[in-house]
């Protein structure tokens, strides 16, 4: 059959062998030996056809008829450009077998042409039609087989513009013209009309803003600009798309402009790898800078994700040795990396926050961090800015030889129960219990106000339940997708309020052993806090509020018993670690009300804030640590408040005045945790040193010093002292 091309031809079908259409007399043979077939596609600027090549011994391919119908001027101009622009990238990146090969581009009888190479198959968007949610291997082979490809449309300087289910075409390998080492690729990547040059010469100037809407990310949508770390963000939202079976579209939350997959593929069931999850994450970030900035960053990343035997994957193979050589030298893509753990968190932290202050000759025992710009894959070591105000004129001493701190390698002597006392002091406090259920590190402990219960929060994703007395683990609660950061328990023993990596906050009851809650930041989020980890929660002492610091610089303050967010502060500059209640009403109104209370907050930004409940603005800000504040804690009276830092100092400060009353010296390394005991005497300190000291809160003199790890907590009744182990221990000391 030979098809008309006439737009206003009543019967287009024809025989094979006649040269001119027998209802309306068009020639029907383009450029003498295009022979159209019929139509497979059509769009609001024109049609795609199949068709043969008679000059080619019949070889089928694809006809793109360009012919706007009601169109204005301007947008009839503007497309003319793109379908020609389509030809233009087509032929620049020929030769590509996942990219369909360049014939022509031509005007024939007021219309534009483009024909170009057929490729039989199914687009993805199809396939998930058909056989449904794409499996977590299917989305490998697809990242493995897309990458490889931007690799090369980026070098060439393109960039695609419009990465979707639709424009992802999987080889038909029965009917496909490829052959021999071709057919290893299943893949193609079409429709380049909306492709664009990569020009970094004017980054100011305004593009088209083009794509497809939920695939797009938001500098294309709102500036017209892109990016390779655009196409990146296309593939990602492709992938969730394979994943979920559901439309970009209908993943946003519209309140807080989040994402909502991963709670839709817990909803179904779904369960995906946490590299897989991490990657997907870091490709659909918001921010450009944010994402992988080229394939050649992400391929080798997925290269070097360990197997169960410790191996790369093998499909990862083909990815150049010299690139994989020249980045294996980066810390992001060391071998078989260690989990990234809170205490990794804090340690990075404590490093970016003194690095700067090494001379140029110390800086070479640092490993160097690896950037890249928008447009290849160069990179270039850099020193990382101090995360704390930089006007600060705070001086201490700089931290020698700091190093990424490893469990492994504690300074531990081995004794059968790895726990020892190691100053004469010691034998005050005598370790009496040494609980382990799993060999996670535990980030967080929580003590209920009878001294009965013990709650702990791990690497894990998981809470477990302790009985403070005898050791014995009473309960496991799961339902954390990521690591526990953050436990509080509430004072009628009722409830546990947890948080952590996953960004969420969850309420547990405590007699059901059941989810009790769950705080969402706006109306239908998944998030408590839209960006970053959850470091801290605080429940005040009426029970009302619940406080939460987390990795986006903000403090949420929320309703403890319908979890509804009452108000969010944001003074703090960098991430938020601890905030904790007074026990007592303060000094700042005249009233006794529940917006008496006073809480505090610590952060990276080196800085101490004291706030009243229900007010937005901070009422004090203390400076005196010279790097991140990682703790702070109320004396039970509320007079005294103490913080622990980077700088591997211990501060104590006047509540009432803000005043810097003492500074307590004898850590290694920096002061995660602190805690004072219910008779205001001795105040707890636990490091990454692998120490717990104990102090004399009144005149600060050191009494003990025990062999452990973060986090420290008294009992209500300041006789036992609980605090972290090695190997995801929990120690239990009492005098």
């Amino acid at each position: 059959m030979s098809y008309c091309l006439n737009l206003h031809c009543q019967q287009p079908e024809n025989p094979s062998d006649v040269e001119f259409c027998q209802t309306c007399g068009s020639n029907l043979l383009l450029r003498g030996h295009y022979q159209v077939i019929k139509p497979i596609g059509n769009g609001s600027f024109g049609r795609t056809l199949l068709a043969v090549d008679l000059d080619r011994f019949n070889t089928p391919c694809v006809v793109k008829q360009f012919s706007p119908q009601n169109h204005s001027l301007l947008s009839t101009n503007k497309a003319s450009e793109l379908f020609k622009r389509e030809a233009e990238q087509l032929l620049k990146l020929g030769g590509n077998p996942q990219i369909p090969t360049f014939y022509a581009y031509f005007e024939e009888d007021e219309n534009l042409y483009l024909v170009e190479e057929l490729i039989t198959g199914q687009n993805l968007l199809q396939e998930l039609e058909e056989e449904g949610a794409f499996s977590e291997q299917k989305i490998w082979k697809i990242l493995y087989e897309i990458l490889p490809l931007l690799k090369f449309i980026h070098e060439k300087q393109v960039i695609h513009r419009d990465i979707k289910p639709e424009n992802i075409l999987r080889i038909n390998s029965s009917n496909s013209q490829l052959t021999g080492k071709n057919l290893k690729y299943q893949l193609v990547l079409i429709d380049f009309g909306v492709a664009k040059l990569n020009n970094q010469t004017d980054q100011n100037k305004m593009g088209t803003i083009t794509g497809t809407l939920g695939y797009a990310p938001i500098e294309q949508i709102r500036g017209g600009k892109a990016y390779p770390a655009s196409d990146l963000y296309s593939l990602g939202m492709t992938c969730i798309h394979l994943l979920t079976q559901v439309p970009p579209t209908q993943l946003f939350d519209p309140f807080s402009g989040e994402l909502i997959w991963r709670s839709l593929l817990i909803q179904k069931g779904i369960k995906i790898s946490s590299n897989l999850e991490k990657i997907l994450d870091k490709l659909v970030k918001d921010l450009v800078k944010e994402r992988y900035q080229s394939a050649t960053e992400l391929l080798i990343e997925i290269a070097l994700i360990p197997t169960k035997k410790g191996k790369a994957k093998p499909e990862s193979q083909n990815i150049n040795q010299s690139e994989k050589t020249s980045l294996e030298k980066f810390p992001i893509h060391q071998k078989n990396p260690d989990k990234v753990s809170q205490i990794d968190v804090i340690v990075q932290a404590e490093i970016e926050a003194w690095k700067n202050q090494k001379k140029s000759g110390q800086l070479a025992d640092y490993k160097q961090i690896k950037i890249s710009d928008n447009n290849g894959d160069s990179y270039q070591p850099i020193t990382p800015k101090l995360s704390y105000n930089n006007h600060l004129n705070h001086e201490s001493e700089l931290i020698d030889n700091v190093i990424e701190f490893d469990r492994k390698k504690a300074n531990l002597l081995p004794t059968k129960t790895k726990i020892r006392n190691y100053v004469e002091l010691s034998q005050l406090w005598k370790t009496v219990q040494i609980l382990k259920d799993n060999t996670a590190p535990i980030n967080s402990i929580a003590i209920d106000n009878h001294g009965f219960i013990l709650a702990s929060g791990s690497d894990d994703k998981a809470i477990r339940l302790w009985n403070l007395q005898t050791g014995q683990l009473l309960h496991k609660f799961l339902g954390h997708t990521a690591e526990v950061y953050a436990i509080a328990i509430t004072a009628d023993g009722r409830r546990i309020i947890s948080a952590g990596d996953d960004r969420t906050i969850l309420v547990w009851n405590l007699q059901k052993k059941t989810i009790a809650d769950r705080f969402y930041s706006y109306s239908g989020s998944p998030y408590s806090h839209r960006d970053g980890a959850i470091f801290s929660v605080a429940i005040s002492p009426d029970g009302e509020t619940v406080a939460s610091g987390s990795a986006d610089h903000t403090i949420k303050i929320w309703n403890q018993r319908n979890g509804e967010l009452l108000y969010k502060l944001h003074e703090h500059l960098d991430r938020v670690f601890c905030v904790t209640y007074s026990k007592v009403n303060n000094i700042y109104t005249e009233i006794n009300h529940s917006q008496n209370q006073i809480f505090a907050s610590c952060s990276a930004d080196g800085s101490i804030k004291i706030w009243q409940v229900g007010c937005c603005e901070s009422l004090r800000t203390l400076r005196a640590h010279s790097g991140g504040v990682y703790s702070v804690a109320f004396s039970s009276d509320g007079k005294i408040l103490v913080s622990g830092g980077a700088d591997k100092t211990i501060k104590l400060w006047d509540v009432d005045t803000g005043e810097l009353l003492n500074t307590l010296k004898g850590h290694s390394r920096g002061v995660l945790s602190v805690a004072i005991s219910s008779d205001n005497q001795i105040l707890a300190s636990g490091s990454i040193d692998g120490t717990v000291k104990l102090w004399n809160l009144q005149t600060g003199k050191l009494l003990d010093s025990l062999c452990g790890y973060h986090p420290v907590q008294f009992s209500p009744d300041g006789k036992t002292l609980v605090s972290g182990g090695e190997g995801g221990r929990i120690l239990i000391w009492r005098l």
